[in-house]
């Protein structure tokens, strides 16, 4: 994970958030757990590329981390 290069605003943080939590939950991980962490940096990463909607980030966490499906 790279150090963002720009700032999360309010919705934004809540995004990440309420996507990453869905995501533990339908996963049955501990959130802080190191593979949990990994998720919250792609997550990161991928709304540095544009997808700030929780809908939008939801699609491209689930693309990223299982592109054949």
């Amino acid at each position: 994970m790279q150090i963002p290069t720009f700032t999360l605003e309010n919705g934004e943080v809540e995004v990440l958030t309420a996507v990453v939590d869905a995501w533990c939950q339908a996963n049955r991980m501990d959130p802080e757990s190191e593979c949990a962490q990994a998720v919250v940096a792609l997550a990161i990463d991928l709304i540095e590329a544009g997808f700030r909607t929780h809908e939008s980030l939801s699609i491209a966490l689930a693309n990223a981390l299982h592109p054949e499906a």
